[in-house]
């Protein structure tokens, strides 16, 4: 598209007609001109020059000089600019906050798997996620994906948000880019490839392929439990084989809604031999009884090929093992887990 293109299409986008924007460049390329003249230029006939010119005059791009014939000469586009650009603001304004006090959502039950057909909106949609995150996030990407949810990360992280993220494609220049750039992580690990994504508190998630032989112009919203549990579980999988840049430990209690990501951690606490306790909200495997369960942590057992994962805790009473929503053979299945030191420990 040539730049002559581009400005009638803005033209348009200001509400000009194609003659409109075609008359408007000819009077800021030629000077002041009279209808005949123009007529002439445009090869038009003159009722349909002067029909533009009036509604041009009428909205300020064009100004008119008496005489006869009369003369006409483009308004400074800089000009039209800073007057739309305003009126747009406000526009819009006015349109969002109306937009938002008609957007009142039934409550239901989340579910499914949305597309969004351009790429770019997913990833703000993904984006957006981070917003109401309350315990913790997940998010795999390239440097610039990571990059543009920095802001949101942070702030995340200022409200006690535990971020786990896993870049791909970064070699040392653009590791330590990231750890510059976003000082407050203190979980990012390198990954050699992956795709794009984001799962916030294990209740919504996004993807977006990005990997050269699998194109993919559209991105997935998942609010599918199921499904998001699969991305929780590739993430950690790539996670423990990933290369470490940055790991530090967040404070107890520790909070999670990926099971295997808590086992993971649990697991390297056990290995220095602290005493731990597990506060694990979730379901009766048998009868499906919302509960809460408390112990000291005996285990973590997390073997990834053979697909066991789950808490082994003492509860005083007995010997409990506590599973993630996908939990089978154990007697709880969890969805909340917080892990915190054993008092005189």
């Amino acid at each position: 598209m040539s730049e002559r293109e581009d400005a009638i299409r803005l033209l348009k986008i200001l509400g000009l007609t194609g003659l409109e924007a075609e008359l408007y460049l000819l009077l800021l390329e030629k000077g002041p001109l009279s209808a005949p003249e123009i007529s002439d230029y445009l090869v038009r006939h003159r009722p349909q020059i002067h029909v533009a010119l009036t509604r041009l005059v009428s909205k300020g791009y064009v100004e008119e000089l008496g005489g006869r014939p009369k003369k006409y000469r483009a308004v400074d586009p800089e000009i039209l600019y800073e007057n739309f650009m305003k009126d747009l603001g406000s526009m819009a304004k006015k349109a969002l906050a109306y937009m938002k006090s008609i957007s009142k959502p039934r409550i239901e039950e989340r579910h499914g798997v949305w597309m969004v057909r351009d790429a770019d909106i997913a990833k703000a949609r993904m984006a957006s996620f981070i917003d109401d995150a309350k315990i913790d996030v997940l998010v795999m990407g390239d440097i610039k994906f990571i990059h543009m949810l920095g802001d949101k990360l942070e702030k995340a992280a200022d409200r006690g948000v535990a971020i786990y993220v896993l870049a791909y494609q970064t070699d040392e220049r653009g590791a330590k880019f990231l750890v510059d750039d976003l000082p407050f992580l203190k979980k990012l690990r390198t990954a050699i490839s992956g795709d794009m994504i984001v799962v916030v508190d294990s209740k919504i998630g996004g993807l977006v392929k990005s990997r050269p032989l699998i194109t993919m112009k559209h991105g997935l919203i998942i609010e599918e439990r199921a499904l998001l549990d699969y991305l929780s579980h590739d993430f950690v999988n790539r996670w423990v084989t990933s290369k470490v840049i940055v790991e530090k430990r967040y404070g107890f209690p520790l909070r999670f809604t990926f099971h295997r990501l808590a086992l993971y951690e649990t697991r390297k606490l056990l290995l220095e031999d602290k005493q731990l306790m597990l506060h694990a909200k979730g379901y009766e495997i048998e009868s499906g009884t919302p509960t809460e369960v408390r112990g000291r942590i005996l285990d973590a057992v997390l073997e990834l090929p053979a697909g066991y994962a789950h808490f082994k805790i003492d509860t005083g009473e007995k010997v409990i093992r506590v599973g993630g929503l996908d939990a089978v053979m154990e007697e709880v299945a969890g969805e909340l887990f917080e892990i915190s030191e054993a008092q005189g420990t």
